[in-house]
């Protein structure tokens, strides 16, 4: 954004989004997010927790300051140079506050390098006169152009610890992970290992632009799936749309029939009627017709009778009788109710029956064209080996529709050019929609063929040609620092991952072990100083079952192991100081074979031993003498591995204890060693040796082949002092315990 633009939206930039005005005492949460330090402790106050704050913004949980104040969040510097910008900004309106007698005034001035107010009366001159302001740049804050608000947005920082106000941030210490100023180097900071400031800021800036490019990455496959999702929504209402209209279509026909069905009932009605009444209007006629006979007869008679003529009345009797005999005779027989048509419209139940029962159709699904069903993701263009690689498929119809049916069946297979599997832990998630989530682990670099099938048959362009990528194992993040409070670490040892991908540490002389989310949240810790049960002595190995949960702790001065439960509750224990089979001496390292025993290296009596769950003595790995001083000991299918510490070797074993080989020497080439300490596998099915005084970590074969190393020397982040062990989380990050640097490092 430029500086006019800047200017223009400015009071937008400085507005708290919770209180709605201007900033007061800035602090930035780990989400990035600003707010007023007033406003936040309200939310504190309000929410009824004391160690958890959610974001006003986007909800997320932050963990308190372990001082329990919300005023040792950071302060947001730039927000503080956009406060300043305003006052200047806004000077002709508001009289501005001296920073030195802290009088208002409306004439004030700038100094550039104290970053202060100064009023017109005797402060500006009072600063104009020290000496060691003569190189000052002062200008009245009524003079200000637009360059000089970019330079007060590139002012420096100052340190905000009591009595170093005005000296420049300079430094950055390690130990503390804080920036801090010259005098901060030779007081809170004495003895502490610093470099310049702008070195670690450039350290950091590397490592935030390798997370940034792979957030692109992400972003952009994001990106491309809203779009593609976007796409099938559109077409699923367009072909919605479709149905309903041949839905709309059938009823209009359907109605159509029941309407010319109803006329043709109609038009029955009127033919029968019809005829009804034209034989009742014939028969009206003929009576009709009767009548008017009958009335002239009458009148006939009643004139003879009325001229009274005796010969006449006589004579013409026997006339009327025939005539009036004929009239009777031929009498129209009454109309009674039979001679009217009954009509009555009988229903067809049945029909209307099943207009209730019966749909007018129903909506089908067309079955999964697996040619037409498609896929996206890293996992069919550029895995890695060893991180969790996806693959998003979407199952369509013939139509190119996006369709789910329960019954299809989705398959995959990840072969290299010579044909044969190279891939682990390949998973099919059904999104019960239409899409599955395909997540697989490359084990080796190459040409790959991957083959998606849907119900036994390719889908469109599979099998995909894959490049798998050499992983570089970059450190993405770090965590913890020297000291006793929660989340700091005083020589952390060991670390293992439960089915949460919680990562659980040793921390072994502050004699407790700390519980980390995979994102380096604190959640917790168990266990203090002392040989009673659940306490420790210098805590080492660690090792989780987690068919379980159960947390097996290497109480290694206390030569015992001790088992918690995934809260951090005593359950039991097992071992005490000696020689024979059930005793122990000096425990370091733990793991769980595949029947659920604890493998312990009991280094002091130079032995690795088997003990059930529940403490009962197995037997012991190898015969007499076959270690010097083991600390670590896995299984891996078949193989029992075992790091020797004082021969610089890894020693293979079969299940039953037998010894097959070794490999390793003391040295610092590939392959080489000094002082192996801990052993893991990560997810390309590779052994992982922490190379403790090599300050590295190397990869093999099981054979004993070389494959990689990372790490080297160092307390930048992606550098080790003396790494100690290792452990993988689900999505193929690994964990790594740093004991010099008394920190936890997570590498993609």
């Amino acid at each position: 954004m430029d500086i006019k633009t800047l200017l223009n939206n400015l009071h937008e930039e400085v507005s708290c989004s919770v209180c709605m005005n201007t900033f007061t005492d800035p602090k930035t949460l780990p989400c990035l997010h600003v707010f007023c330090l007033h406003c936040l402790n309200g939310i504190l106050r309000t929410s009824g927790r004391h160690d958890i704050i959610a974001c006003p913004e986007c909800r997320k949980e932050i963990q308190v300051p372990r001082s329990g104040n919300l005023e040792d969040l950071p302060t947001n510097f730039r927000i503080n140079s956009l406060l300043d910008v305003l006052v200047i900004k806004e000077c002709n309106a508001t009289e501005v506050r001296c920073g030195n007698c802290e009088e208002s005034s409306s004439q004030s001035f700038y100094c550039f390098q104290c970053c202060a107010f100064w009023c017109e009366a005797n402060c500006i001159i009072h600063h104009n006169g020290i000496k060691a302001n003569k190189e000052h740049r002062v200008l009245a804050l009524k003079d200000f152009k637009d360059q000089d608000f970019e330079n007060v947005l590139k002012r420096p920082v100052f340190c905000r610890s009591r009595g170093h106000e005005g000296k420049e941030l300079e430094f950055f210490c390690k130990d503390c992970c804080v920036a801090i100023c010259h005098s901060c180097v030779a007081t809170t900071h004495d003895g502490h290992a610093k470099m310049l400031l702008e070195e670690a800021a450039n350290d950091r800036k590397l490592l935030a632009k390798s997370l940034i490019e792979n957030q692109k990455k992400t972003a952009l496959e994001y990106r491309r799936e809203i779009a593609r999702l976007d796409s099938d929504c559109a077409k699923i209402q367009e072909h919605v749309a479709s149905v309903k209209k041949s839905v709309q279509q059938f009823v209009d026909s359907l109605m159509a029939v029941i309407e010319a069905q109803k006329q043709e009932t109609f038009d029955d009605l009127d033919n029968r009627a019809a005829k009804s009444i034209h034989r009742l209007r014939i028969q009206r006629g003929e009576i009709e017709n009767q009548v008017k006979i009958t009335e002239t007869g009458i009148e006939a008679t009643e004139a003879i009778l009325q001229r009274n003529i005796s010969a006449e009345i006589m004579q013409s009797n026997k006339i009327r009788e025939v005539t009036f005999q004929g009239q009777v005779e031929s009498a129209y027989p009454p109309i009674g109710n039979e001679s009217i048509a009954d009509f009555e419209f009988v229903r067809n139940q049945r029909l209307f029956d099943h207009a209730w029962t019966d749909r007018i159709g129903f909506v089908k699904v067309l079955p999964t064209c697996p040619t037409k069903s498609s896929a996206s993701g890293e996992g069919i263009s550029e895995p890695t080996t060893g991180l969790e690689a996806n693959i998003m498929l979407t199952t369509r119809n013939a139509k190119e529709e996006q369709c789910y049916e329960k019954r299809d069946y989705v398959t995959v297979e990840i072969k290299n050019q010579d044909g044969h599997d190279c891939a682990t832990e390949t998973r099919v998630q059904d999104n019960k929609d239409g899409s599955y989530k395909i997540s697989y682990f490359a084990k080796e670099t190459g040409k790959y063929g991957v083959s998606v099938k849907v119900n036994g048959e390719h889908i469109r362009n599979s099998p995909f040609a894959a490049e798998v990528k050499p992983r570089q194992f970059r450190a993405v993040l770090s965590f913890g620092k020297h000291g006793s409070a929660k989340e700091d670490f005083t020589y952390p040892w060991a670390a293992a991952v439960n089915e949460r991908d919680e990562i659980v540490i040793t921390d072994s002389c502050n004699n407790r072990v700390q519980v980390f989310s995979s994102d380096g949240t604190y959640l917790g810790s168990f266990g203090s100083k002392g040989n009673k049960e659940g306490e420790f002595n210098s805590p080492k190995g660690i090792a989780i079952d987690n068919e379980s949960g159960i947390i097996f702790i290497a109480d290694t001065a206390n030569h015992r192991i001790q088992l918690f439960s995934e809260q951090g509750e005593f359950l039991n224990k097992f071992g005490v100081e000696g020689n024979l089979d059930h005793q122990l001496s000096f425990p370091y390292g733990l793991s769980i074979d595949s029947d659920g025993n604890c493998i312990v290296g009991d280094s002091g009596n130079n032995k690795i031993k088997l003990f059930s769950r529940t403490g009962q003595f197995l037997r012991s790995i190898g015969s007499e003498g076959s270690f010097t001083f083991p600390f670590y000991c896995i299984q891996y299918k078949e193989y029992l591995i075992a790091s020797d510490f004082k021969e610089d070797c890894i020693k293979v074993f079969d299940k039953a204890g037998h010894f097959l080989y070794k490999f390793g020497k003391r040295g610092t080439g590939d392959g080489e060693f000094n002082g192996p300490y801990h052993l893991s596998i990560n997810k390309a099915e590779h052994l992982m040796v922490c190379d403790e005084n090599n300050h590295r970590i190397q990869l093999f074969e099981v054979n004993g082949n070389f494959i990689g190393k990372f790490g080297s020397k160092g307390k930048e982040i992606g550098r080790f002092s003396r790494p100690l062990s290792s452990a993988v989380l689900s999505d193929g990050r690994i964990v790594v315990t740093e004991f010099y640097n008394h920190r936890v490092q997570i590498f993609e």
